[in-house]
């Protein structure tokens, strides 16, 4: 519990020193750009969190709406908000990413103001983290790896300034608005059969009661010959995505734990409506112990059948899921079961009939709408009647998994999400998007903290529950 606990403390950052942050928000114009000079070149993926933008919404909140602030936010009842921990409100965070052989290094540039108070906040609340301190910000390495001698001599390499610049490579000075709470600069990592978007950025504005979302990408050379999307957005369904693009080779853009082999397909649809839960006997052997049925449809038009099929027998000798063809359904080690279609021209899985509408927009080329708290009530709980678990672990199972569809049903304060990428021409595609609130009256920076507080304390008490992961 206090091992997860501890990230609430960028929480109680964030609300430190009320006095500074009300002078800040008035009379300091801009935090400086020094600390892009210690992005590394080599980055791929560069994240920018505008804290200053934070505090000053935060300390207008606190002041002017006081009492809905003292009831959003969750915070460790120990912590004093008010203490200085040597951390600089008015610089920004960096968070990037570099590729290394091995894995993939993640880092983050912290300002500070006083270089021991920092030290003994970073020992006494993130003891296992390792950082080097340079004359204003400190380097912060939050991935673990296996030679941490050459990690050590890396991060100080770059706080000497020894390691050439991001800004080499792009002006991030002239690329990112700090005007926006967050900002992201993306390039994806090749692959085998190659993206097909090089490069692009992305702001998250927090306004209101909604999370303004922009940005644009550079399409490889020729994208334009691509189709855009084919099926519309089912706005009944409470998930729905929709898109053109090779979205499972554009996951790598973030994790190399993305689902690797997949053939190349042109159009994908795939519809959520929920999902039933049957609790099983833990004889069975399954990882979790319910057969789950969820009751969704994906569509995929494929390309290259040969490879499908190659790929399509592979998981089947590999006992990934087994087929009957007679009555064409594809089942999986869990007990999920889907009525399946496969042929030279498509693949589908659905638990009932395909319902598929066209797409008119033809500058559309992906586009994802979540209804949140449906996703969340659509899941349905039972227990299996052919291979019932012993009732006392029925009631217990039962029990714990309504409590915490429950919590999670409390902590959901946000209503839909909905993002677009469109084809502005051949060099320009536009990114735009809204993460909207439920409590419309509230503010969206303070339901983001509070849904970010609230969701560490879930996993805590969820890890420190006997029998779990610590």
């Amino acid at each position: 519990m206090q091992k997860v606990k501890k990230y609430l403390a960028v929480s109680v950052l964030l609300l430190a020193l009320p006095l500074i942050a009300f002078i800040g928000t008035h009379f300091v114009l801009e935090s400086g750009k020094s600390i892009y000079n210690y992005i590394p070149q080599e980055s791929d993926v560069v994240i920018e969190i505008n804290t200053r933008n934070f505090v000053s919404e935060i300390m207008y909140q606190r002041i002017y709406h006081e009492a809905y602030f003292h009831e959003k936010i969750v915070r460790d009842e120990h912590a004093d908000p008010y203490e200085d921990v040597g951390f600089d409100m008015f610089s920004s965070v960096i968070i990037f990413r570099e590729q290394w052989s091995e894995s993939n290094m993640w880092m983050a540039l912290i300002g500070y103001t006083n270089k021991d108070r920092f030290t003994a906040f970073l020992t006494e609340e993130l003891p296992e983290v390792n950082y080097c301190f340079g004359d204003e910000y400190v380097l912060v390495q939050l991935t673990p790896y296996h030679e941490q001698a050459r990690i050590d001599e890396h991060m100080k390499n770059i706080m000497n300034g020894d390691v050439k610049s991001f800004k080499e490579r792009v002006d991030l000075t002239e690329l990112f608005d700090r005007s926006k709470e967050i900002n992201c600069y993306i390039t994806p990592q090749n692959n085998d059969q190659g993206n097909q978007l090089l490069n692009g950025n992305l702001s998250l504005d927090f306004l209101g009661d909604e999370i303004e979302v922009s940005g644009e990408f550079t399409p490889v050379s020729g994208f334009s010959e691509n189709e855009p999307i084919a099926y519309a957005v089912n706005n009944e369904a409470p998930f729905s995505l929709r898109s053109s693009l090779d979205i499972f080779n554009s996951i790598y853009w973030f994790s190399e734990d993305n689902i690797k082999g997949i053939p190349q397909y042109s159009q994908m649809a795939f519809d959520y409506n929920g999902m039933n839960l049957f609790m099983v006997h833990k004889n069975l052997g399954y990882m979790f112990p319910f057969k789950q049925y969820p009751d969704m449809q994906l569509h995929l038009d494929i390309v290259d059948y040969p490879h499908w099929r190659h790929y399509f027998d592979t998981l089947q000798a590999q006992k990934v899921f087994k087929v009957d063809t007679v009555t064409n359904i594809l089942s999986t080690s869990m007990g999920t079961y889907f009525i399946y279609e496969f042929n030279e021209n498509e693949f589908e899985l659905m638990r009932s009939e395909m319902n598929l509408s066209p797409n008119e927009d033809k500058t559309l080329y992906f586009a994802f709408h979540m209804n949140v708290m449906p996703v969340l009530d659509n899941i349905k709980l039972a227990v299996d009647e052919e291979n019932p678990p012993a009732e006392i672990e029925q009631k217990l199972g039962l029990v714990v998994v309504e409590e915490s569809l429950a919590e999670l049903r409390v902590m959901a304060n946000i209503e839909d999400i909905l993002f677009e990428l469109r084809l502005e021409d051949e060099t320009r595609m536009v990114a735009d998007g809204k993460i909207r609130m439920l409590n419309r009256s509230g503010n969206s920076i303070i339901e983001s903290m509070s849904f970010g507080s609230a969701a560490v304390l879930f996993m805590a008490n969820y890890l420190s529950t006997p029998g779990t992961a610590e």
